[in-house]
């Protein structure tokens, strides 16, 4: 039986999923070594001698499917989310998802180290369905490639955070109101805040004055994140019927 930690995880994995039709791989099961075969007429060099190899045959298309089904299920940024879950129906789920990705960085930065996770344990399963290492070697490999956990943040509070650095003492309350608050939200619903200060002289300014903040996470997040500016005393009495819901249904962030 071979070690596990013998043999090349990473290009197993590559000779996992190429289905090149010219080329097979195979892996010698004393040293755990791993080449492509490609006939002398095609590449013009001499095959490698691989008598008493294994062969290795490509895992199904519907392992990479289900990875992706699975990585889209724990992605947190909303609208990557509904858009990755668009792209895995229909024929050419694969090019979408790959395609959506190109508009998320830090998404597709995820996508890759969940990729790597999955395949690399789906290659330790393959050497023991080939009888190349034992079961309880492999588990013990695959322990170093959990799925990684999803980046869970909390974003109102992000967002609360940054704005009580930018107001300091002149900041009363943020309160996270709208579908958000009321847990009625969908994937395009606007992250919706009152940023409650103890003076206010002009909306506009303070929406000026924050515009960077709130211009970023919309950027970074996807969601669409607003703030209203009020001055304590309007929400204390408020008139307009805005605010007076606003008010009813608001949760304190800060």
């Amino acid at each position: 039986m071979l070690d596990p930690a013998r043999v090349d995880l990473a290009e197993l994995v590559t000779a996992l999923d190429d289905r090149t039709p010219e080329v097979e791989w195979f892996i010698d099961p004393a040293t755990g070594r791993i080449v492509p075969v490609i006939p002398e007429a095609v590449c013009g060099e001499p095959e490698p001698d691989v008598e008493g190899w294994v062969a290795i045959a490509p895992t199904s298309a519907r392992d990479g499917y289900q990875d992706m089904a699975d990585f889209t299920a724990g992605v947190q940024h909303r609208r990557a989310a509904e858009l990755l879950d668009r792209a895995l129906n229909g024929r050419g789920a694969f090019r979408r998802f790959k395609n959506t990705l190109f508009d998320f960085p830090e998404v597709r930065d995820q996508w890759f180290r969940f990729r790597d996770a999955r395949a690399r344990r789906r290659a330790l399963d393959w050497l023991v369905g080939a009888g190349l290492v034992t079961g309880e070697d492999a588990a013990l490999a695959a322990t170093a490639y959990p799925d990684p956990e999803p980046e869970n943040e909390d974003l109102p509070a992000v967002v609360a955070v940054e704005l009580a650095a930018a107001y300091g003492d002149r900041l009363s309350q943020v309160l996270l109101v709208g579908p958000w608050a009321s847990g009625e939200g969908s994937v395009e619903s606007p992250l919706e805040l009152l940023v409650v200060l103890g003076e206010l002289d002009s909306p506009w300014t303070e929406l000026r004055r924050i515009d960077e903040v709130l211009w970023r996470h919309t950027e970074r997040s996807g969601i669409t994140v607003c703030a209203y500016p009020v001055s304590q005393a309007a929400l204390s009495r408020p008139v307009e019927p805005w605010l007076v819901r606003a008010r009813a249904e608001a949760v304190r962030l800060r």
